[in-house]
């Protein structure tokens, strides 16, 4: 009973410290800056192409040809992503950078094809196992009109 007689009172008082330490005036704690956001593109070799931050390259299956008037090859990329968030990301990315959507095949896997006056792009996007994508991405583009040489007849174009 005695014990009983005493806890009251503490916990009054404790009760009571906590009301007025909170009247107090306010102290904002500093606050640390957020962290840098992720960037959601990342970049390739390949001019106007870009890919989600969550697939990566993989660099064993991945070939790039670089010459002063001509830039094209094959990007090898996987991911956990969905297969139709993927398509449409191509879609907005690839149309924003000048690209121009040809068609498409979709099932099971997907082919995207999209061009420009001076380069082709082809996109296939096929289940890796596991519940991740791979991405292959087919590109070749001119950097530069190139004259034809002197002497030779300019080639025929073809539709």
């Amino acid at each position: 009973m005695r014990r009983r007689i005493l806890i009251v009172p503490l916990i009054i008082l404790f009760l009571a410290g906590c009301a007025i330490q909170g009247r107090g005036a306010k102290v904002k704690a500093p606050v640390s800056p957020a962290p840098p956001a992720r960037p959601v593109l990342q970049s390739t070799d390949l001019p106007d192409l870009v890919l989600p931050r969550e697939l990566k390259i993989v660099q064993e299956k991945t070939l790039l040809v670089r010459t002063p008037s001509y830039v094209g090859g094959l990007i090898t990329a996987r991911g956990r992503v969905t297969r139709d968030s993927l398509v449409t990301f191509f879609r907005k990315q690839l149309s924003a950078r000048g690209w121009k959507e040809m068609g498409y095949i979709k099932y099971k896997n997907v082919l995207l094809a999209f061009r420009r006056p001076n380069g082709s792009c082809f996109i296939y996007i096929t289940s890796s196992g596991l519940g991740g994508l791979e991405v292959r991405i087919w590109a070749s583009e001119s950097l530069r009109e190139t004259a034809p040489s002197a002497g030779g007849a300019p080639l025929p174009s073809y539709p």
